[in-house]
């Protein structure tokens, strides 16, 4: 005999109302192949205990679909950013990728590839389904506008760059490697849209490539030789800092001579002359403000190129660890930092 038939209708009711909830698995889960034919999309699913675990693996599977990785392709895409933002500051105009650019900049689940579509579902058990894919049709005519875009202005630049004479070696290499980066990024474009349209293999950029475009470039960079020359308080700095200049220039493929002025002058021949100094601050910490002035100067004696720096680093205790952790940051902005974002950013400017 039941003693409580109240509870006993409660729990019917509930459990009536969990299976009404309790969605049925969508098509895309059950038979991907049917739900997005293969021939019309790139689909791929992801499962986890969470949408986030969810995501990322769906993510990472459609990564592999274009045979890279989530990181490669975020690092490309940003690049690529960076690459048409400083272009839209002068005269080069990435019209065709401004889909791409905006997208990059908003996607929070991946970057560097655009028209991906998705959707979630929450299993009964709890676990988190993730469809991502990609309309072949659609997605391709997005990366062959690009493609086609970028194309146009790699050969612009590589035409004008042949145009120049040799003792504008500066403005030629500017124009080569800017073709390079773009060509780069729009290599990848071109991987993607081959697995997108596998017809595209037949419809390559006529460039021929970023590394064709990087030979031409090192060709370039071979002609010229920087001297480089530091003058600072202590030779042992003066050996550190001049080496990171050296080693930034000859990443760029230039020659270098960390001895001075570079052999008798010519239209290839510059030197870089830097002056360094360090003040010893003592305040509540014990700090070390560095400064850096410093000038390409050409064959005749006039700077293509100033640079100019200071800062601060402080240090608990000593000033000879204060002075350490200037000195180093000193030397990256030489390799890595200030010095060689503005040195790019001249090259770029070199660039009408």
């Amino acid at each position: 005999m039941i003693k409580h038939p109240i509870i006993l209708l409660s729990l019917i009711a509930t459990a009536c109302v969990t299976a009404q909830t309790t969605q049925p698995a969508p098509l895309w889960v059950t038979n991907l192949e049917k739900a997005f034919p293969s021939k019309e999309w790139i689909a791929v699913n992801g499962q986890g205990t969470n949408q986030q675990q969810a995501e990322s693996a769906a993510m990472n599977s459609l990564a592999r679909a274009f045979r890279v990785d989530i990181a490669s392709l975020t690092q490309a895409a940003q690049k690529y950013s960076e690459i048409a933002d400083n272009a839209a500051k002068g005269k080069i105009k990435f019209d065709e990728s401004k889909i791409f650019t905006q997208e990059i900049n908003t996607a929070s689940n991946v970057k560097g590839l655009i028209g991906v579509q998705t959707n979630i579902y929450r299993a009964g058990d709890k676990t988190v389904h993730v469809n991502a894919r990609m309309n072949r049709r659609e997605c391709a005519a997005g990366y062959a506008g690009m493609i086609m875009g970028n194309t146009a202005i790699i050969n612009t630049l590589l035409t004008s760059a042949a145009a120049m004479p040799r003792q504008d070696a500066f403005d030629v290499y500017a124009r080569l490697a800017f073709a390079h980066s773009i060509a780069q990024a729009t290599d990848n474009f071109q991987n993607i849209l081959e697995i997108l349209d596998p017809t595209a293999v037949n419809r390559k950029p006529n460039y021929g490539g970023a590394n064709a475009i990087k030979t031409k470039m090192l060709e370039t960079s071979a002609l010229i030789t920087i001297g480089i020359t530091v003058n600072t308080e202590r030779q042992a700095d003066k050996t550190l800092l001049t080496r990171a200049a050296g080693s930034f220039f000859r990443d760029l493929g230039f020659k270098t001579d960390e001895h001075g002025v570079p052999g008798k002058p010519d239209a290839g021949n510059y030197t870089l002359r830097a002056n360094v100094s360090f003040e010893t601050i003592q305040q509540s910490v014990v700090s070390c403000r560095y400064y850096i002035d410093a000038a390409l100067i050409g064959a005749n004696g006039v700077s293509i190129f100033t640079f100019t720096e200071d800062d601060r680093k402080a240090h608990p205790d000593t000033a000879s660890e204060a002075l350490r952790l200037a000195l180093r940051a000193a030397e990256t902005s030489f390799k890595e930092g200030k010095f060689t974002v503005e040195f790019n950013t001249w090259l770029n400017s070199l660039i009408e």
